[in-house]
């Protein structure tokens, strides 16, 4: 920085932080929208790399670059990055035989970082500015950071997606306006924030994001008369409704039916879907037919009049089914609320039923907060609403799934009344790792709950596409297991799993040349361990600690992963979980030079040991509890971008407020009391959020939020204690400092998500504790 640290330096700091972080969120958002979630994970290590190359660069340079220039260089790389998005559209179905799409991906990967990186120079060389004293300069980076996030999605619901990500540059611009030296520039600054602001309130067709073109909405989109008659962004969402004769989703829907379908229109969310709303009318013998024909009318056969909850809601047409299947009464979880709006609003007349029954009961919490409620239901269903995943590589491993989890499914049939039934639909896949999880998750849930002998009260069937897993609450009786017969004879649905199922009975119908399901279902029954462990693929039932449904790879899959890659329709050639090696092949060595390149430049006698494990220890321990306590805090925070909104705003704004309280006899005992936190964490979230899905949502940001503000506090105490000891004689080694922070962090983020995904949540966390253990050992040296 060109000047002494001031106040306008502080808020100038501010401002470009709160536009970086901004940025973050805006683009983990449009990352899930024009490819998919699981391409969420690049950011951050994108965000902590790009500020470590800044602070490289201010580590080498001998002269400060004008901080103007720097945020003006930040404002136009936000949309530099935003462009590039736009007119060199990435096709991550395509890079194993299309070579150029290496070379877009790599434009796209330093394209997204350019903003962080610099915000990273802009932001270390505030902190070299600020001298020995560097906790007011390091508390302005941080509460402006934490008020980043909330002004992106402010800014998303107010507008659009894509006007977060002018704003996001405004604030680089306003930053440069303050830290100008004369009126000239300052005034070509605001005048071009203004311009910009403008732009982002038009909102013209042109900032519209572009879709790749493997994303289901984008396929939509070409079918024939197909008109876009919706688009709302949400806060964790964005919906497009696609009206087209082509659109058609009955999962499951027998091969006997052959009246005509109804009507449907397709939701989609974040391009993926559709999500079939239906025009139904429960009156009419055409609709009740319909149902008839679906796999989860069998439950509302076995329980005629039942009072029903339907669990991750889709549009609407699992309850259009229930009230045509005669259910007495539905209470439908709302996890898409976007959905439920349209629903409501422009498309209240393609099933008025949903909305004008008194019987339909549309619950404001999710569906994990619709389980923990307390009330009782004659049939739950776990409704298949999300999309199929043709993928046991891993290359959907990355989406969280709360409500599959073995949590969930116990919480279900706990809340069953006394001869209730639990409905899980999943599709099939090759091989058969969906249905096979949710037949382990249901069966490992009926024995925690105490029941000895589960077979007696499971069945499961299959259709060409989806299978089915029923559960009561009771033992099945026989005539109820000859009227599941002759529903499945009716429907021409193949049994899987019936508690005296003869071997004449399966494959009769959609017939497969090998039927795994009948064996393995009954296997997993007598000895679900050595099903698991002998298992090529992994099954075993996922826990709230580790939600992560789709994640199916196992190592020893990986020959057969290399030998097909390139070979299917999959994201990054069928290569799944393999990517993430791959990227930490690639950032590994570029962190270690960001780290080495001060020291080969002009920084003589090098970073004493000491000081390198300290500084790496608290990348790693700040990346590892942040992801950790983010991914965690989904289920009470219901939407991924309120976790991190709320997660990484709190932590930010605690830990700003610590380095401002903290003299340097405080800061020494921050990290044992932070790695001391994270073990009473580790041990009290388990058993407490389950208890905050009580209250409603409002109560539980307030609760997340004063959870994590003593965390927080102790968090903003080491950073700025470490650089004043440090640097404390050579300003010029705060850069450094900076940069291998900032490059380990981008190691930590790959390295946390496969913790996360193999070893769990719980894990990460006390990871991150352990490496603020390691930082405090390193505090203790004397050769700083």
């Amino acid at each position: 920085m060109d000047r002494p640290f001031t106040a306008r330096s502080a808020a100038a700091l501010g401002l470009v932080s709160a536009g970086a972080l901004g940025f973050e969120i805006t683009l983990l958002r449009l990352y899930a929208v024009q490819h998919f979630y699981h391409f969420a994970f690049l950011v951050i290590s994108l965000a902590v790399l790009g500020t470590a190359a800044g602070g490289t660069v201010l580590a080498m340079r001998s002269r400060p670059a004008q901080s103007a220039w720097l945020a003006s260089g930040f404002a136009a790389s936000v949309l530099v990055a935003f462009g590039v998005m736009q007119l060199a559209p990435f096709d991550s179905y395509a890079i194993a035989w299309d070579p150029r799409q290496w070379a877009i991906l790599a434009l796209y990967l330093i394209s997204a970082s350019l903003p962080f990186f610099f915000q990273g120079w802009f932001t270390g060389a505030a902190l070299a500015a600020a001298g020995a004293s560097p906790g007011r300069a390091y508390a302005a980076n941080l509460v402006g950071a934490a008020a980043g996030p909330p002004t992106a999605l402010l800014l998303t619901t107010a507008l659009r997606l894509e006007s977060a990500v002018l704003g996001a540059a405004v604030l680089g611009l306003v930053a440069a306006a303050v830290t100008a030296d004369s009126l000239r520039p300052r005034l070509v600054a605001l005048s071009a924030a203004l311009a910009l602001a403008a732009v982002a309130v038009a909102r013209p067709e042109a900032l519209h994001l572009r879709l790749s073109p493997n994303k289901p909405l984008a396929q939509a989109r070409l079918y024939p008369q197909a008109e876009s008659t919706l688009f709302r962004d949400g806060i964790s969402s964005r919906l497009e409704v696609v009206e087209s004769a082509g659109v058609h989703s009955f999962p499951g829907l027998s091969l006997n039916y052959t009246d005509r379908l109804p009507e449907q229109v397709g939701f989609f969310l974040d391009g993926d879907g559709p999500y079939p709303a239906t025009g139904l009318d429960p009156q009419q013998a055409a609709s009740r037919a319909l149902a008839g024909s679906m796999p989860d009318d069998l439950a509302y056969r076995l329980r005629p009049k039942a009072r029903v909850l339907i669990l991750r809601q889709g549009a609407g047409l699992e309850a259009a089914l229930a009230l045509s299947a005669g259910a007495s009464s539905i209470h439908v979880a709302v996890d898409e609320p976007l959905i439920v709006e349209a629903l409501r609003g422009p498309y209240a007349s393609l099933a008025p039923d949903l909305f004008s029954r008194p019987s339909v009961v549309w619950l404001p919490t999710t569906s994990r907060g619709a389980l923990a409620r307390g009330e009782h239901y004659d049939v739950i269903q776990f409704a298949l609403s999300d999309a199929f995943r043709p993928v046991a590589s891993g290359a959907f491993s990355l989406a969280e799934e709360y409500d599959l989890t073995l949590e969930a499914v116990r919480a279900g049939y706990r809340s069953l009344s006394d001869d209730g039934l639990l409905v899980v639909p999943r599709w099939l896949t090759t091989p058969p790792a969906e249905s096979l999880r949710a037949w382990a998750t249901v069966i490992a849930a009926l024995r925690a709950e105490g029941v000895a002998r589960p077979g007696e009260r499971l069945l499961a069937f299959r259709t060409l596409r989806t299978s089915t897993v029923i559960a009561s609450a009771r033992p099945w009786t026989p005539d109820e297991l000859t009227a599941a017969r002759d529903f499945l004879e009716r429907n021409a649905f193949d049994p899987v799993y019936l508690p005296d199922l003869r071997p004449d009975e399966v494959n009769r119908f959609n017939r497969l040349p090998a039927d795994p399901y009948p064996s393995t279902f009954s296997a997993l029954l007598v000895d679900p361990d050595r099903v698991v462990r002998a298992s090529a693929y992994r099954i075993e039932p996922v826990r709230d600690d580790r939600p992560f449904f789709f994640h199916f790879f196992r190592w020893r899959q990986t020959p057969d992963v290399i030998a097909a890659l390139g070979q299917t329709w999959q994201p990054f050639g069928g290569s799944g979980y393999l990517v993430l090696l791959l990227l930490l092949a690639v950032i590994l060595p570029l962190a270690l030079a960001l780290c080495l390149l001060p020291s080969a430049a002009r920084q003589p006698g090098g970073m004493p040991r000491p000081a390198v494990i300290y500084f790496t220890a608290l990348g790693i321990g700040f990346l590892f509890v942040e992801v950790a306590l983010l991914q965690r805090l989904i289920l009470p925070l219901e939407q991924p971008a309120i976790a991190f909104a709320v997660v990484v705003s709190s932590l930010l704004l605690f830990s700003g407020i610590g380095s401002r309280l903290a003299d340097r006899r405080i800061s020494r005992r921050a990290p044992p009391a932070i790695a001391a936190a994270t073990l009473v964490l580790w041990a009290a979230l388990p058993p407490l959020l389950p208890r905050l899905l009580t209250l409603d949502l409002t109560a539980r940001l307030l609760a997340t939020i004063a959870l994590l503000a003593p965390l927080g506090l102790w968090m903003g105490m080491p950073f700025p204690a470490g650089l004043a000891r440090f640097a404390a004689d050579r300003p010029g080694r705060v850069g450094w400092a900076w940069a291998v922070n900032g490059a380990v962090s981008g190691v930590a983020g790959v390295l946390g998500t496969m913790i996360a995904l193999d070893l769990g949540l719980g894990a990460l966390l006390l990871g991150g504790g352990a490496a603020y253990l390691a930082a405090w050992l390193a505090w203790r040296s004397s050769r700083w």
